[in-house]
């Protein structure tokens, strides 16, 4: 781990920055203010600020004021004796600038402001700082832990039958203190693993659930392949889904990621899980959330909880934005590619294709019903765990949108099916059509030699000869040309009167589709000018009048 944050001048590029591994695309862009302080496998990491203006001062609350000023001890003891360990005074960070210069850490204790009611004229401005691994040790200084989990020796086997991570860490509550932050670093690098051997601020069964993505949280889920958030060591243990996100023209494949987390007090602490190989790694849903801490304002978070609401809501959003493009879209696909099909192609080549895409996209769409459902309990969890009315207002916001997308997922799976049953149906009424053409066809060839079948057998004709010739020696070769002479003209009549069924062309159907469109016309004409519905109809149940000139070569079904 690096003593001091190597700093970096900021730049303009439009090439993807690569560190430690992860690459962080600019997309054009200045670099995000910050980044020079993450390095050693630390993506991004913040530091909640807040401080109170009082522009108005009022007389009901001036000795609240009062007690302001001059209290931030007593509040610290307090503090202390409740959850009996000892808070040692933190070094102040020179990166962080402060608005209001005699802010103090009692004003960063969320308790004491939750506490606290606000009056009309005070205004609490957040803001969140990016901070560097030196930050990161000086909060982590702060942080309330077990002195007995040093003396806990951790060893986890890849049994089934061991215990958990939640079996190991023994669950108690501590009331949230301390400074707000965040930290998000990489799975796997040999610096962020050294992080958190030495974390001895951390349960060493979280330590281990933060390094292995493969180590169960708890056995709730065991056999359902997903995790529900779960509270131990005085803190909530959960995983979050995404993706990251490939490019397209580099033929990128989108890679599934997961987010194994840790929130405790006022801090968040979560690693990144990569589930195959890649060399750009570009999640947006967290480089969003990024974005929304640096640019401030209204809708700025106010806590670690409100961070871990929009982590999953930007993640969620992706994942859905995905599954409608390059899953549910694929049946838009399927079925533009059935509809636009050539009129004389083999519908029986088609089909087999057709339906090996149906048969993948089917299973994809199963996929992203499983990934639904686990995404809907671990909502269900996190309503359960988290507080606050902005958090809660967003995670409900997230469940409704993934049921909307269960709705979705089944709606787009009966589209798969019944394209298959139209695209079956189509292919057996092409099959039949071809069946009952080449039987007319062949009806008329067939009808022609009957009749000189029928003939041939009246006069007894065989390969002998014809009976009763035996002087005329070229009777056989006259009556055979003669019956050759009688079957083409039996052909042809067929084919003058009954004809060869032939696909219809073009031209066909071109004017067949004008005389529709003109009928559609019509109609419409009549609609948009509040026609009568059925013509010569009376209300009394009196005969209709005769048909106009334009009703002629039409039949109504009534």
């Amino acid at each position: 781990m690096n003593g001091a944050e190597e700093e970096e001048p900021p730049h303009v590029s439009s090439m993807p920055k690569t560190q430690d591994g992860v690459t962080k695309p600019s997309l054009g862009k200045e670099p995000i203010p910050g980044s020079e302080l993450w390095t050693d496998g630390l993506i991004c990491a913040f530091e909640l600020v807040k401080s109170h203006r009082k522009p108005v001062q009022h007389k009901s609350w001036l000795a609240t004021e009062q007690i302001q000023e001059k209290g931030p001890t007593m509040c610290t003891r307090k503090h202390s004796r409740r959850n009996g360990h000892q808070i040692t005074e933190p070094k102040v960070d020179e990166s962080i600038v402060l608005e209001n210069p005699q802010q103090t850490d009692f004003s960063n204790d969320p308790s004491v402001l939750k506490d606290r009611p606000l009056y009309a004229g005070e205004i609490l401005d957040h803001k969140w700082v990016p901070i560097g691994w030196n930050r990161i040790a000086e909060l982590v200084l702060r942080v309330q832990s077990d002195s007995s989990w040093e003396n806990e020796l951790m060893e986890m086997s890849d049994s089934e039958d061991d215990y958990t991570v939640a079996d190991l860490a023994a669950p108690y509550w501590q009331r949230p203190v301390g400074p707000t932050w965040w930290c998000h670093v990489t799975a796997g690098h040999p610096s962020i693993d050294a992080w958190l051997n030495s974390a001895h601020w951390m349960h060493p069964a979280i330590r281990i659930a933060l390094r292995d993505e493969s180590k169960l949280i708890s056995d709730r889920m065991k056999y359902l392949l997903y995790e529900v958030p779960v509270r131990v060591a005085g803190g909530l243990l959960f995983e979050l889904l995404g993706q990251s996100i490939g490019d397209p023209n580099h033929e990128e494949e989108d890679i599934p990621i997961v987010l194994r987390s840790w929130q405790a007090q006022n801090f968040l602490v979560t690693t990144m899980h990569v589930k195959g190989p890649s060399s750009n790694i570009n999640v947006l849903g967290v480089t969003e959330v990024q974005e929304l801490l640096l640019a401030g304002g209204s809708q700025t978070p106010r806590s670690v909880h409100e961070v871990i609401a929009h982590l999953v809501s930007r993640l969620s959003r992706w994942d859905d934005r995905l599954f409608r493009k390059y899953v549910f879209g694929e049946a838009d696909e399927i079925e533009l590619k059935f509809v636009n099909r050539r009129n004389h192609e083999d519908l029986n080549l088609v089909s087999i294709i057709l339906n090996q895409e149906i048969r993948r996209l089917a299973t994809q769409v199963i996929r992203v019903k499983w990934s639904l459902h686990a995404r809907e309990e671990i909502l269900i969890e996190l309503l359960r765990h988290l507080r606050g009315n902005a958090t809660r207002a967003i995670l409900e916001s997230i469940r409704k949108c993934t049921r909307d997308m269960l709705e979705e997922q089944e709606a787009v799976r009966g589209r798969l099916f019944t394209i298959q049953d139209v695209m079956q149906s189509t292919v057996r009424a092409w099959l039949q059509d071809r069946s009952l053409r080449v039987t007319h066809n062949l009806a008329i060839f067939g009808g022609g030699g009957m009749v000189l079948s029928i003939i041939t057998g009246l006069f007894g004709i065989n390969v002998d000869g014809i009976p009763g010739a035996q002087n005329t020696p070229y009777a056989f070769g006259l009556f055979a040309g003669l019956l050759f002479f009688v079957g083409i003209v039996l052909i042809g009549m067929g084919m003058l009167y009954l004809g060869l069924q032939n696909p219809v062309n073009s031209e066909k159907v071109k004017v067949r589709k004008l005389e529709l469109q003109h009928l559609v016309s019509m109609f419409q004409h009549e609609a948009e000018q509040h026609g009568k519905v059925r013509e010569g109809v009376s209300r009394h149940g009196a005969s209709p009048s005769s048909s106009t000139a334009s009703d002629e070569g039409y039949i109504l079904i009534s």
